[in-house]
C-alpha cells in the first residue's frame, strides 16, 4: 500500500547518515517527491514486502563490499522492477562496476546531489521506456519467472516458490559464486545463521529436481567457505550464449544504448539488463 499522497513519486532511502537524509529529502521535494527514510537495508526491504516504492536509494557509505540483501531480494520477485541507486564513496572503474554487476540500477557519488538528481531522472526515464523480460533459458532449461515455471526439454518440473527463486539466482548468475548470506537475504530476507539449515535443504531438493549433478551439463557446486555456484557446460554455455544474441537483435536500440558487451566465449555482443535480473534472454 502506497503511502505518498497526491499520487507523488515515492522513493526510500537507507542510510543511517541523517545530514544526507535531510539533504535528498530537501533536493527531491520540490520534485513533487516523498522520501520515506530507514536507518538501515533490512528495514527498508521489511517495508518493501508491504509497500511499493517507485525508487530506492542505499547508502553504501558503511559497507564498501557490493554485496545487498534488498537486491538479492528483488532478483527472487518477479514483480518487482524498483531502481536501485547506490551512494558511495568508490571512485574506482572495477568498485562502481561491481555493484552494477550485483544488480544496481547505477551507483554515484554519495555526496554529489546534483549528479545523484540527474541519475535517479535518468534511472526513472529508463524504467518506464525498457521492455521488462521474465525468461532465461540455459541450455535445455527454461525459467520462466512471471509464471514461477522451470522446465527441462519443455517438461515442467514442481519447484515450490522458494526452490524457484534460488534456481533463479543460480540461472542469472552462471559460472559466479553466491554466498549463503546472500541467498538468505534474497530468498528468507533473514540472516545466514536463521537460514542456514533450511537453505542447505533447499539446495540438495533443487539439484535433485533439477538434474544440476557432475554428470549433467549443468552442476549446482558447494565451494566451502563461498557458498555456491551454477557451472555451465561448454555445449550448454554456447546455446545461451546463440539464445541471447537472438533475442538482443530484436531489442529496441535504446536497449542496447549503455548495455556491457561480453559474450560467455569471449566474444562480444549486447547484454541488455532489465531493473530486475542479471541475465535477459527473452524479451516478454
Amino acid at each position: 500500500m502506497r503511502t505518498a499522497v497526491n499520487n507523488n513519486l515515492l522513493f526510500a532511502i537507507a542510510t543511517d547518515d541523517r545530514l544526507l537524509r535531510r539533504t535528498v529529502s530537501e533536493t527531491f521535494t520540490g520534485d513533487g517527491v516523498v522520501i520515506e527514510p530507514f536507518p538501515s537495508e533490512l528495514d527498508l526491504l521489511r517495508a518493501m514486502r508491504a509497500n511499493r516504492y517507485d525508487l530506492v536509494l542505499i547508502d553504501a557509505r558503511t559497507d564498501p563490499t557490493p554485496t545487498s540483501a534488498l537486491l538479492s531480494w528483488r532478483d527472487c520477485n518477479a514483480d518487482v522492477c524498483t531502481p536501485v541507486i547506490v551512494l558511495t564513496h568508490q571512485s574506482s572503474w572495477s568498485g562502481l562496476l561491481r555493484w552494477i554487476d550485483a544488480g544496481a540500477t547505477d551507483v554515484v557519488n554519495r555526496v554529489d546531489i546534483e549528479q545523484i538528481r540527474f541519475r535517479v531522472h535518468l534511472a526513472l526515464q529508463r524504467r518506464f521506456s525498457d521492455t521488462v523480460t521474465h525468461q532465461i533459458q540455459i541450455g535445455r532449461y527454461v525459467l520462466q519467472r512471471d509464471l514461477g515455471l522451470a522446465t527441462i526439454d519443455g517438461v515442467g518440473i514442481s519447484l515450490t516458490a522458494r526452490e524457484f527463486s534460488i534456481a533463479w539466482m543460480f540461472f542469472s548468475n552462471p559460472g559466479k559464486f553466491l554466498s549463503r548470506a546472500q541467498i538468505a537475504a534474497g530468498v528468507w530476507g533473514a540472516t545466514e545463521q536463521i537460514a542456514a539449515r533450511t537453505l542447505e535443504q533447499h539446495v540438495y531438493k533443487l539439484r535433485k529436481k533439477l538434474q544440476l549433478s557432475r554428470t549433467a551439463e549443468l552442476n549446482l557446486k558447494t565451494v566451502y567457505a563461498l557458498g555456491y555456484k551454477l557451472d555451465v557446460a561448454q555445449a550448454a554455455q554456447s546455446c545461451f550464449d546463440a539464445d541471447a544474441r537472438a533475442g538482443f537483435d530484436t531489442l529496441p536500440v535504446s536497449l542496447g544504448q549503455g548495455a556491457t558487451r561480453r559474450g560467455g566465449d569471449g566474444t562480444l555482443f549486447d547484454r541488455a539488463c532489465d531493473s530486475s535480473a542479471q541475465f535477459v534472454v527473452t524479451a516478454a
